[in-house]
């Protein structure tokens, strides 16, 4: 069972995902050739089978992904911050662990990522700080970054005032919001 939500923060509004039906729209169009009509020759036959193999569990990925975006949310319950975006990505950040808040603009490697402007998901690595968990409406600027034990989570909330008013009597009493 799960403990009671005190407080729930939606993330800050984003435009991320048009950057995500981009890429879907793009995977999607790029195998269209393999359904096209009429016969098929034999030495093609196992190359369509590999692009199927390959770009349907892409796609419904990121439909997934897209589908999911609305969902995104912040709780906050009596013992742990809650971040999650739909099924897919869930993080849960005991306030135990936490060991400081800071609002921060991080540094993006090439590496990829779940992670485009307006959107970053998941396990996302950058320059200055190595691998963060995004669950944020934003890649870099801006970001709520809570270190909690040895991992990052960024977040994005739409109201961080209310976020942070919420969060800190929850926090243990030696830690403190910063701001760098």
């Amino acid at each position: 069972m799960s403990a009671p939500v005190l407080a729930t923060f939606k993330p800050a509004r984003s435009y991320g995902w048009v950057w995500l039906l981009a890429i879907l729209l793009l995977v999607a169009a790029s195998v269209l050739p393999v359904f096209r009509l009429g016969d098929i020759p034999p030495d093609e036959r196992i190359a369509i089978w590999i692009t199927i193999a390959i770009m349907v569990p892409l796609i419904a990925f990121l439909l997934a992904t897209l589908a999911s975006i609305p969902a995104m949310r912040y709780d906050l319950t009596n013992d742990e911050l809650l971040l999650s975006c739909g099924p897919l990505y869930r993080y849960r950040v005991p306030y135990a662990e936490v060991s400081d808040v800071r609002r921060t603009t991080l540094t993006p490697t090439l590496w990829s990522s779940m992670r485009m402007p307006g959107l970053a998901l998941g396990g996302v690595m950058y320059a200055d700080i190595g691998t963060v968990k995004m669950c944020a409406t934003r890649m870099s600027r801006d970001i709520l970054l809570v270190t909690a034990g040895k991992r990052r989570y960024g977040l994005t909330p739409a109201d961080e005032a209310g976020f942070m008013a919420t969060l800190a009597p929850l926090l243990p009493p030696q830690q403190h919001a910063t701001e760098r």
